[in-house]
């Protein structure tokens, strides 16, 4: 039997792996630049009031996303583990397919944005808008499942050229927009679209290679995968219709304008999500079949690096972009996060919460307990919307208090299942968590 020691040691990256935690850094800091172009381009081109708009659309597109990312896609990326490396591309062919009416229904999720935004704002705001985030919110999550396949194939510097390109197509496009003088609703989600676009040929392109070089170990099919993957859509989705009704809330309480502050004040907390997303995209794979093999030497190693980091670089991003000073870039590229004293702090400490569910729910996945992620989400919904109600008295900090009440309730009853994982004793566990023909 191997000790616990040679497990801790086979979970450690070496020299390639610590190459591929850089890469899948990068990957992420690169795709969510974009967003972070496309967020301050709009909060520089935007009125505080259209900023909000903004901010709603924003809630439902990453509402949007849920659908075809944890109906089929994760699902999808979960069975390619167990598959040889260099095989682990070819889910591609039948994972993206599977995948477009559940797109094509996440996309649909935008009309809900354009009613609330209705209210508050006019037609000539709403209507770009709406087709820009729709478009955007249909290809995101199949460049999303490309990149994280190119990440579980090994793969991690062909996914960071991805996102190089996704990076360079957001800026150009942004450039040519505003150069040809569209109307400004039309720029942050278009240019996304545009690069979405772009970017997923690409990928595409780098991934399928080998496509014919041998069939896939496994047939997917659409009933199987969506058996483990309709709970994690109920259990990711909750959260981000979470944060949608307590945007549409914030909204209707305090007024747009406090949204628009908030929104500019996640712009610029957004790198925490970053950090957080790209050491889930390399140290997720390695998590997942430790979860498989119900082995906690590996869960616990993995969960003191991603924490260590992660809580390491927050403190340090926080000294630099916290407050309104002289050595602070943010403040002067996005001016109207620190309209609000201590906002853009306690912002980033919301992400702290947010980014530290990301391997928790990538660990339950993998072990099946999709179900578990969904009864918690539940659970926590109403405390984030208590959370957002505040927002008559704690006005823009209703949004990071809503968020650390919402994901640390999350956070904290996902880690006590998880760790009911490795102490189970029940034979039938481990067969549901291994056997393909379940998952």
């Amino acid at each position: 039997m191997v000790d616990e020691q040679q497990k801790v040691a086979e979970s450690r990256p070496g020299v390639l792996g610590k190459l591929g935690l850089t890469a899948g850094v990068g990957d992420a800091a690169m795709s969510s630049l974009a967003t972070f172009l496309g967020g301050l381009v709009a909060a520089n081109i935007l009125g505080d009031s259209e900023l909000g708009v903004y901010a709603v659309f924003f809630t439902a597109f990453n509402f949007g996303q849920v659908i075809a990312n944890n109906l089929v896609y994760i699902p999808a990326e979960v069975t390619a583990v167990a598959w040889p490396t260099e095989l682990r591309t070819r889910v591609l062919t039948q994972s993206i397919p599977l995948g477009i009416l559940p797109s094509v229904v996440g996309a649909l999720a935008i009309g809900t944005a354009s009613l609330v935004a209705a209210q508050i704002s006019t037609a000539d705001v709403v209507l770009p808008l709406t087709v820009t985030a729709a478009l955007t919110t249909f290809l995101w999550p199949t460049q999303d499942h490309i990149r994280r396949m190119l990440h579980i194939a090994d793969r991690s510097f062909a996914a960071a050229g991805v996102s190089a390109a996704h990076l360079a197509t957001t800026a150009l496009a942004i450039w040519v927009l505003i150069v040809v003088d569209v109307r400004s609703e039309w720029v942050p989600f278009g240019a996304l679209a545009i690069a979405n676009l772009i970017s997923l040929l690409i990928g595409l392109a780098l991934a399928m290679p080998k496509r014919r070089s041998q069939p896939s170990p496994e047939h997917l099919r659409l009933r199987s995968l969506t058996r483990s993957g309709r709970w994690l859509m109920v259990g990711v989705g909750i959260p981000t219709l979470t944060a949608f009704g307590s945007a549409s809330i914030i909204t209707f309480t305090a007024g747009p304008e406090v949204l628009g502050w908030a929104e500019a004040a996640r712009i610029v907390a957004h790198p925490i999500l970053v950090l957080g997303t790209g050491l889930g995209y390399v140290m997720g794979p390695r998590i997942m079949r430790g979860a498989i093999a119900r082995d906690a030497a590996v869960s616990r190693h993995n969960h003191r690096r991603f924490s260590g980091f992660l809580v390491a670089a927050s403190a340090a991003y926080a000294l630099i972009v916290g407050i309104d000073w002289a050595g602070n870039p943010m403040s002067f590229l996005v001016p109207d996060a620190y309209v609000v004293e201590w906002l853009v702090v306690a912002t980033i400490a919301a992400n702290v919460f947010m980014a530290a569910v990301v391997l928790v729910l990538q660990e339950l996945t993998a072990a099946q307990r999709t179900k578990t992620i969904a009864v918690v989400s539940a659970i926590s919904a109403p405390l984030q919307l208590l959370g957002a109600a505040t927002a008559n008295v704690t006005q823009a900090f209703a949004r990071p208090i809503s968020l650390i009440i919402g994901n640390g309730a999350r956070l904290y009853g996902t880690s006590r299942a998880i760790s009911q994982i490795y102490t189970s004793d029940d034979p039938q566990v481990n067969t549901q968590a291994t056997d393909p023909a379940r998952r």
